[in-house]
């Protein structure tokens, strides 16, 4: 199993340095070989003679000295990096390579653990060409690392992530079975197989920080482009959408692991929220849930732990169907918070009722031993 372990560095002034080159060499070199890619390419459509080969990272050191100072497979990995996107717009799952931005795109690179040059000794971490940096590990691996990606965030932190081949995680099993219905009122409503259902409040992150980040904006609006001060509005605000990040990322990992550890079965609807997000009356509240991050948790949580994750049919119509008699009542608006079902009479808490539902699905799939794990199905 590969499995990530993320830590804080702690660079000097000097390793600082060096870490911002590698990262704008990385973003160069792929930049540089997305532009030479699309001139081949033009010029193969325009029947311009023989078609020429991509370049490589290290036929442009010559033409670029500076390239020479940076880690020579962090600028291989940034061509793997390409190769990869190119891969996945060729097969249809994500659009065409785009130009890394100084300012937009995530500043990391990538490098290789060849000879055992990544390693940990003492309360530091060596990385290739850089030496070794102080780390905050607040957590232990036992395996061996494979890369380690170094990256940046806007307000100048340093952070490596460590690609860590080990064995499989224990499995623990539980015995319960959870159905989660997602939502903006409540983050989450769980019913699990023992009738219990709980209601998960949405910690609204982003609402809570709006004023800060109203002064925030405006004070750094009112500053002059390129002085000292506007850096320092630039920082408090990047400070402050950072701050609004981590308590999101720490309630939905802290959440996720829970569900994680106490049931055995998970199902949770399959939601769009980029396609929601198009209402711009909900935009911004639903942006500031997370659902697909928290669903993705559950997606690699379940896998390390031995649990089944099923996702629902995105048409299933877990609000719509009455739990108790599985009729059918139509759709229903956002505002209609309980409705009862004509059929049988029974009122319904519009989220309850579909968590309800997705799990009598989960039960149905499980029964029929279609969502069940190889390991756990034989």
């Amino acid at each position: 199993m590969l499995k990530g372990y993320k830590y804080r560095l702690h660079p000097t002034p000097a390793q600082t340095e060096f870490l911002v080159r590698t990262i704008g060499c990385a973003r160069f070199v792929y930049n540089k070989l997305l532009e030479d890619r699309i001139k081949i390419h033009e010029e193969a459509k325009a029947g311009g003679g023989p078609k020429r080969k991509p370049p490589t990272p290290a036929s442009y050191k010559p033409l670029f000295p500076f390239l020479c100072e940076a880690d020579s497979l962090a600028l291989a990995n940034a061509k793997l990096h390409l190769d990869a996107a190119f891969a996945k717009f060729f097969a249809g799952t994500a659009g065409f390579p785009v130009f890394k931005s100084k300012r937009k795109s995530r500043a990391s690179y990538t490098t290789n653990n060849q000879h055992g040059t990544i390693r940990i000794e003492a309360g530091k971490v060596r990385l290739p060409k850089v030496g070794f940096i102080r780390f905050t590990q607040h957590r232990d691996f036992d395996g061996e690392i494979r890369s380690a990606t170094v990256s940046m965030t806007r307000t100048g932190k340093f952070f490596v992530s460590l690609l860590v081949e080990q064995d499989d995680e224990p499995w623990v099993p539980a015995g319960h079975t959870v159905g989660i219905d997602l939502g903006l009122e409540h983050f989450a409503t769980m019913t699990n197989d023992a009738l219990v259902t709980e209601k998960i409040a949405n910690p609204r992150n982003l609402r809570q920080a709006e004023a800060r980040l109203k002064r925030a904006q405006r004070a750094l609006a009112r500053k002059k482009p390129g002085s000292r001060n506007r850096e320092k509005a630039r920082l408090l605000l990047a400070k402050t959408h950072e701050q609004v990040r981590n308590r999101r990322h720490d309630f939905l990992h802290k959440l996720s692991r829970r569900i994680v550890d106490e049931n055995q079965v998970v199902v949770v609807e399959t939601l769009r929220p980029r396609e929601m997000m198009q209402d711009r009356r909900l935009a911004k509240a639903i942006g500031d849930a997370g659902w697909g991050e928290f669903v993705r948790q559950l997606e690699y949580k379940c896998k390390f732990y031995g649990r089944t994750l099923i996702k629902a049919d995105p048409w299933f119509a877990s609000t719509q169907v009455c739990s108790a008699c599985g009729e059918n009542g139509g759709r229903k608006g956002l505002h209609i918070r309980e409705w009862t079902c004509g059929a049988c009479g029974a009122h319904h808490d519009r989220d309850v009722n579909a968590s309800l539902n997705l799990l009598r699905l989960a039960e149905d799939i499980m029964s029929s031993g279609q969502g069940l794990p190889d390991e756990l199905g034989q």
